[in-house]
């Protein structure tokens, strides 16, 4: 489903006074999900778009995986550092309870929602079951078969494609080459993978227009990305181990937007990753 279509299914039920309390909304995380969510919001605070731009509306709450874990918790652990950010119960269950400051709606947007700790997910389920009115969440995940799935069944499921943004033919392959046929282990094969890896973004890189370098540059880490997600969703590694690789990517990725050495970052993150 297209992300007009998606909007316009969300927005008729709306205006029919039949909205589901929660849409589980399947595809990429920065990109067409997000836009999805923009429509969604404007649809519903019309009148407020720079407050919803800028994330500061009281009415529309934000929770996405925090701390090293790169996970979502039901709560923020007591001795937690600045960079740990609020967690199921106070960043959603509870300020979704409390009546909306505007008196319309209330809309908690999940970021990553594949992500919630067993106990998040347990707590966020009971929400989900007994929403107050005129309330809605927007679960967003580009790993779906991850959810709990009572939580699945109890949302409305929009798919959007999935493979916006990704390399395609021979760049790709060269990716998959790297990340399903090696299968590199040792401290030396890791290396030489994150080494191969850098080889192929500096290729994609001089073949690029000098505007074009940013989104070439993204669309690689998002082939990367595509492959630790699917190994998540496949069950062919644990848990834990999972997000440790999801953990690495975002991170290179962030790197190599400060212009950090490719090869550096992507030995470093082919080093941290677990393969399966």
């Amino acid at each position: 489903m297209e992300v007009a279509d998606a909007f316009a299914l969300i927005s008729r039920a709306v205006d029919g006074g039949r909205a589901a309390h929660g849409y589980l909304v399947c595809g990429d995380l920065r990109g067409q999900c997000d836009r999805l969510v923009d429509l969604v919001l404007a649809k519903l605070f019309p009148d407020e778009a720079a407050q919803v731009s800028s994330r500061s509306h009281p009415d529309v709450l934000w929770l996405e995986p925090q701390g090293k874990s790169r996970t979502i918790k039901v709560e923020r652990p007591k001795n937690a550092d600045s960079s740990e950010g609020p967690g199921m119960r106070d960043g959603i269950i509870e300020p979704m309870s409390v009546t909306s400051f505007s008196g319309g709606w209330k809309v908690g947007v999940i970021v990553g929602a594949d992500r919630m700790q067993p106990a998040a997910a347990n707590a966020f389920l009971q929400t989900l079951e007994e929403p107050p009115p005129k309330t809605m969440f927007l679960l967003l995940t580009d790993a779906p078969d991850a959810i709990l799935p009572t939580i699945v069944s109890r949302t409305q499921r929009i798919d959007l494609p999935l493979s916006e943004g990704i390399l395609e033919g021979e760049a790709f392959d060269a990716v998959a080459e790297v990340m399903d046929a090696s299968v590199p282990q040792g401290v030396y094969e890791k290396s030489r993978a994150g080494k191969r890896l850098a080889e192929i973004l500096g290729g994609l890189k001089d073949e690029a227009e000098s505007e074009d370098v940013a989104l070439v540059r993204k669309a690689f880490f998002k082939t990367v990305m595509s492959f630790v997600r699917r190994w998540m969703v496949e069950g062919r590694l644990p848990r834990h181990q999972a997000f440790r690789n999801v953990e690495a990517v975002e991170e290179a990725y962030r790197q190599c937007e400060r212009s950090m050495g490719d090869e550096a970052v992507l030995c470093f993150m082919t080093d941290r990753m677990v393969f399966p």
